[in-house]
């Protein structure tokens, strides 16, 4: 189960990493390119962090607390 806990933890900075990576500017050969790139980077990378957040308040709202 911790290995569960650990992939979540890494989930979670990973997509935190991408969101702050793709805000970063930076020289790009093409405009556009670079916008698009940085847009989808920033879209997997919320979506990385929605996954792993929604998996944690699950845990918790289900967890057997004493």
């Amino acid at each position: 189960m911790t290995y569960f806990w650990v992939g979540i933890g890494v989930l979670l900075v990973v997509g935190l990493g991408m969101i702050v990576w793709a805000s970063q500017s930076g020289p790009g050969r093409s405009g556009q390119d670079l916008s698009a790139r940085r847009s989808r980077e920033t879209q997997v990378g919320a979506l990385l962090v929605a996954v792993s957040l929604g998996v944690l308040v699950v845990a918790y709202l289900t967890a057997n607390w004493p």
